[in-house]
């Protein structure tokens, strides 16, 4: 289960490098080990689910992830994750690189990453913003889309080289 978490981190961190920094070098898989905190675990067997709810920490390295629920949903007949789902304050941060979203969904099977409801990545200064950021990892493409009512915002502060003004 740590690894599937590991993979959840990671790919919810990798949403930043795409939207905003593409010269910026991607962040590699760690061997190190993570942390989850919550107030409860429940797993389920049965239903091929673990539950961490009640302001759910995990920690891996340099990473943290932020929520109120984190759910870990296995494939029947197989050892392997399905997808992973964060609920409530979701918020993903390293270094200077931060995503939030009341929901988080990540596919394992199709790398897939999808930010829902009030959707921003910020990094540093930089800062997109809509109401579903999807990222596509295999492809690294990303695609962020507003609501009927509103529209997707990018604010972008090139960066400067040392000895620029």
């Amino acid at each position: 289960m740590s690894r599937t978490v590991q993979f959840f981190l990671l790919f919810l961190l990798l949403v930043a490098v795409p939207v905003l920094a593409e010269n910026e070098p991607l962040p590699q898989p760690s061997e190190l080990p993570i942390e989850v905190t919550a107030r409860q675990l429940e797993a389920s067997q049965q239903q091929r689910q673990a539950i961490f709810t009640g302001e759910v920490v995990a920690k891996q390295g340099d990473i943290t992830l932020y929520c109120e629920k984190l759910v870990v949903f296995s494939l029947p007949d197989e050892e392997r994750v399905d997808r992973l789902e964060a609920v409530g304050n979701v918020r993903v941060v390293q270094l200077d690189r931060t995503a939030t979203a009341d929901r988080a969904v990540y596919r394992q099977a199709e790398e897939i990453l999808v930010l829902y409801g009030n959707a921003v990545v910020h990094q540093g200064q930089s800062k997109v913003a809509g109401d579903e950021i999807t990222v596509y990892l295999r492809e690294n493409r990303s695609i962020v889309k507003s609501g009927h009512s509103g529209r997707v915002k990018a604010v972008l502060f090139p960066q400067q080289k040392p000895g620029q003004r």
